[in-house]
């Protein structure tokens, strides 16, 4: 089954150099989406409306594109001053997100707005802080490290921050179902614990699409001048 136009784009080399090959030979076409999300999977994903997915076909979903890395290698991107991300695919029923770690960068505290989720590192390593409410704060439980192949998924009530701690930057991809519910956060991430703010819907982006243009942002938080909580990106998710 082949990707609906709303919901495919082309592939390109995104800045990286093609492939030498000899005068006549074929070329090696590249893995897009359309060659990964066929049979099942793509019945479940493509759709405009529905139930959510369940953990088992995000994680499916999310572990596959990790290991085409002919679809994102060229893609990604580790910016050392900025975390670097960008929405491979949105439909009425699950969102994926391709990010890129630097050393050092992280994401803040929060939750997934009730969605379920599955993470998939496609290259180098993340570490995850998780969290658990108590008493109407967030508190730091345990940290567990996530290597390369590795795919996690966490329920609707899931509290984390995922960091790369490691020396060389790192590749992930997350699937969430519903797509693009509101987060909440921690107010804080100067300590352990942080206070629970209230869901702030995500800023507008492009619905339905895969996107390839570079959508950056810093790695740490900062309250706006008014001095309420900021939103996280989807990125931070």
């Amino acid at each position: 089954m082949g990707l609906p136009p709303s919901y495919a784009a082309a592939l390109g080399p995104a800045g990286a150099r093609p492939a030498t090959r000899h005068p006549g030979a074929a070329a090696s076409p590249r893995p897009g989406l359309a060659d990964l999300l066929t049979g099942t999977l793509a019945a479940e994903v493509l759709r405009d409306d529905g139930a959510p997915l369940d953990l088992v076909t995000l994680a499916e979903l999310a572990g596959r594109l990790a290991a085409a890395d002919g679809l994102w290698r060229p893609v990604v991107r580790h910016d050392p001053d900025r975390r670097w991300y960008t929405r491979l695919l949105l439909t009425g029923v699950v969102e994926v997100w391709l990010i890129g770690w630097a050393p050092g960068q992280h994401t803040e505290v929060h939750d997934h707005g009730g969605a379920l989720g599955a993470l998939a590192v496609a290259d180098g390593e993340v570490e995850e802080d998780v969290h658990t409410a108590r008493a109407g704060s967030w508190e730091q439980r345990w940290t567990r490290r996530h290597s390369r192949g590795e795919v996690i998924r966490f329920a609707a009530d899931h509290v984390h921050r995922v960091v790369n701690r490691a020396q060389g930057p790192a590749t992930t991809i997350h699937a969430y179902s519903p797509p693009e519910l509101p987060l909440r956060y921690a107010s804080s991430d100067t300590t352990r614990a942080g206070r629970l703010s209230t869901p702030i819907a995500p800023t507008a982006v492009t619905a339905t699409s895969v996107s390839l243009a570079p959508a950056p942002v810093t790695g740490g938080w900062a309250a706006p001048a008014d001095g309420r909580p900021a939103m996280t990106t989807a990125a931070d998710r």
